[in-house]
């Protein structure tokens, strides 16, 4: 039997479907799911220019999250409020609809403005749980392209399945990530250190933690308050999360200013030298200051490395990097031991 080109688009469709379910279902972080589905919506609409935008808390604004700018996937932070545009639209009906198109730095929104002619911005609603809409996704095309009734019903599958992977980003994030530091919470560390402790078990590899300690961070508390050494905690994190490799190291927030780092495929040479990276740049860095006085601080450490022959238990390691944190603090602070 000779298939016909709707045959075709028909197959084309459902495969495109499918590794969009996939891409979208599987992935549990925040920024990759805006990514495929930024990237998913584009697919199917020939787009080149995207928004996807988040409902605030507050209900009267909207953050976006990630853009598609001439095909380039861009992040951004700016917020918009809903009031008086096209937004305010479709959050209450829930409902796609067409707009003319305005260019917000570079990505598009729908506006009501006449004069925004040449360019139409199509609105996408992100319906999640119980009926509510989290956010929208914009894509700019030709006033002259029409959308079929095939296409909409394509738009409202993918729209459901991006609003569904951006509600479970969310509760994972919320369960998992320090609302703080944003660094992965203590139970998290657990559950990834004995992960990879039982990975050591199956394959033949290497894995090191780091145990870092701000010195002295009582006295600053005290000195300066707790909101300092709360910003202080902030920035320290950011040290961590730019120096280890995303998607591969694990970095913690253990407890108070405890933070530990999970170097798996890392053996102790490796990990001593992104410790003292790490802790080389804790040194130098001047930390935002309330008073604005000059604020400076520093970090000790510990390691400890295991490799598939040396592999012991979650407790045993951790506590083998506890130790030579101690041994670096009684020795002086502001050092490495391992």
């Amino acid at each position: 039997m000779t298939k016909t080109s709707d045959t075709y688009d028909i197959e084309i469709t459902l495969q495109t479907l499918k590794y969009a379910t996939r891409q979208l279902v599987a992935e549990l972080d925040l920024e990759r799911v805006v990514f495929h589905g930024i990237s998913t919506i584009a697919d199917f609409s020939s787009s080149r220019n995207l928004s996807l935008l988040l409902l605030n808390d507050d209900g009267k604004t909207v953050s976006v999250i990630g853009a598609m700018i001439d095909g380039n996937y861009k992040t951004d932070t700016s917020q918009i409020p809903i009031k008086n545009t096209p937004l305010a639209d479709v959050l209450d009906t829930k409902q796609p609809a067409e707009y003319h198109c305005l260019r917000k730095s570079n990505f598009p929104i729908p506006t009501f403005n006449i004069f925004s002619k040449n360019r139409k911005c199509t609105c996408l609603p992100l319906v999640g749980t119980g009926n509510k809409v989290i956010g929208f996704i914009n894509y700019e095309h030709h006033p002259n392209i029409e959308i079929t009734r095939n296409h909409e019903e394509i738009f409202t599958v993918i729209t459901t399945l991006i609003a569904a992977a951006i509600e479970n980003a969310r509760l994972f994030q919320m369960a998992t990530i320090d609302g703080l530091t944003g660094l992965y919470v203590r139970r998290f560390f657990d559950i990834r250190l004995q992960e990879e402790i039982t990975r050591l078990k199956r394959v033949d590899s290497e894995l090191a933690i780091i145990v870092y300690d701000i010195d002295h961070f009582k006295n600053i508390n005290d000195t300066y308050g707790h909101q300092q050494g709360d910003i202080i905690l902030k920035e320290l994190a950011e040290i961590l999360k730019a120096a280890v490799r995303k998607d591969i190291d694990i970095p913690c927030r253990y407890g108070g200013e405890e933070l530990v780092l999970i170097l798996p495929g890392t053996d102790l040479e490796g990990a001593i030298v992104l410790g003292e990276r790490i802790r080389k740049r804790c040194e130098d860095y001047q930390f935002s200051s309330l008073s604005g006085n000059k604020i400076h601080t520093t970090i000790s450490g510990g390691i400890a490395a295991v490799n598939s022959k040396t592999v012991k238990t979650k407790d045993d390691f951790f506590q083998q990097a506890d130790k030579k944190l101690y041994e670096a603090k009684q020795s002086g602070r502001n050092r490495i031991r391992f």
